[in-house]
C-alpha cells in the first residue's frame, strides 16, 4: 500500500502497488521490484515523503497544515489535530541512504530543510525548492 499523492500537485490516495518477484537461476536469491518511489517499510511514497518536509520546513506550513495536505486520511484523532508525529520521524531517521551523515542539524525541522535541499540536488532542471525535492525523491 502506498499513501500520499504519486506527483506534486496530486491527490493524496491510498493505493496499491505491484511488486514483481524474480529468483536467481545460480544462486536462487529472490529480487524484488517495485515502482520507483517506494521505500522500503514506509506507508508514504518519496514524492509524499518529500512533499510533506519541504512543505513543514521550508514554506514553513504548520504540522496540521501538512498533514490535511499530504495525507489522504480526512479524519484524524484529538492528537492529530495539533500536529504530525511523522515529520519528526521522517527528518530524523532518513529514509533515503546516506544522508543521516550528510544532514547534521539541531532541530528536526532544521534536518529536514536540509534533506530536502539534498533531494532537491538531485533533481534536474531549475524551478521551487519543493518541486525540485519531490523530483529529486524519485532518484535519489
Amino acid at each position: 500500500m502506498r499513501l500520499g499523492p504519486l506527483e506534486l500537485g496530486g491527490r493524496s490516495v491510498v493505493g496499491s502497488i505491484t511488486v514483481r518477484r524474480y529468483r536467481c537461476t545460480r544462486c536462487t536469491a529472490v529480487h524484488v521490484v517495485v515502482p520507483r518511489g517506494v521505500l522500503p517499510r514506509l506507508r508514504y511514497g518519496a514524492v509524499a515523503i518529500a512533499l510533506a518536509l519541504a512543505l513543514w520546513s521550508v514554506e514553513g506550513l504548520p504540522a496540521s497544515a501538512v498533514r490535511t495536505h499530504v495525507s489522504p486520511f480526512r479524519v484524524v484523532g484529538h492528537d492529530a489535530r495539533r500536529g504530525w508525529r511523522s515529520l519528526r520521524r521522517w527528518a530524523r531517521g532518513s529514509p533515503w541512504a546516506g544522508t543521516a551523515k550528510v544532514i547534521a542539524a539541531r532541530t528536526a525541522k532544521e534536518t529536514a530543510a536540509g534533506l530536502v535541499q539534498h533531494l532537491g540536488g538531485h533533481a534536474t532542471g531549475t524551478g521551487p525548492l519543493t518541486a525540485l525535492a519531490c523530483a529529486g525523491a524519485l532518484v535519489a
